[in-house]
């Protein structure tokens, strides 16, 4: 089991999708989309919400590294622009003094739509291209089989989270208030930054060795 299980990859990556979910930011954003549904109404679009991440999720660890090949992308390149992206959703979320323009725009249009829960709630307001590019990097620092086991235990625990964040958001959101809320915001903005980082220089290194292995030492 410790073959197929990797411990450190596996909180570092649990770290960064907690991170880049942030559970206690969707709130307000959630609330706002159903406000007018009922009880049975909203915990409903919250499951389906849980669900499509958890697809997604598993989709980018199973099979993230084969779409990028048909594409012509290789990890590096790939490492150094999900960085980027991370890092940018960092950089807003540590600016913000409150919900970004776009979020609160989708907030006004979501509420005249029947169905929000696929999109926009899960898709991207959830889970977005940052989070897509962490799972495919960390996927392939790690073999076929232990892939599945450490990352796939750390997406459904992820997704268990917001899922549950979602399912109480309302009793959450009374108790902690957007002061509390902001406090958790800017911490999990301070983790994506250093994550992002770390990709970035790491994708930068890899690419250098991979076109210019001269510069490294190696032939």
């Amino acid at each position: 089991m410790a073959e197929l299980f990797d411990q450190a990859v596996f909180l570092k990556f649990l770290a960064a999708l907690l991170a880049i979910f942030n559970p206690l930011y969707g709130i307000p954003i959630f609330l706002g989309m159903t406000d007018g549904y009922t009880a049975p109404e909203r915990k409903r679009v919250a499951l389906i919400v849980t669900a499509t991440v958890v697809a997604v999720a598993l989709i980018a660890v199973l099979i993230g590294e084969e779409i990028l090949a048909v594409f012509g992308i290789d990890i590096p390149s790939f490492r150094i622009a999900g960085g980027l992206i991370i890092l940018g959703v960092g950089m807003s979320m540590l600016n913000a003094s409150d919900r970004p323009k776009g979020d609160q725009q989708a907030v006004q249009d979501g509420a005249k739509k029947s169905n929000i829960a696929v999109v926009p709630l899960a898709i991207p307001l959830t889970i977005g291209p940052g989070t897509i590019a962490t799972t495919i990097v960390f996927a392939h620092s790690l073999p076929d089989g232990a892939e599945i086991v450490t990352l796939g235990s750390a997406v459904l625990i992820a997704c268990a989270i917001v899922g549950l964040g979602l399912l109480f958001a309302d009793p959450i959101s009374r108790v902690l208030g957007p002061t509390m809320i902001n406090v958790v915001t800017r911490v999990m903005a301070i983790i994506l930054v250093a994550v992002a980082v770390e990709m970035v220089l790491t994708g930068t290194f890899n690419a250098i060795d991979a076109h210019y292995p001269g510069l490294s030492g190696k032939s």
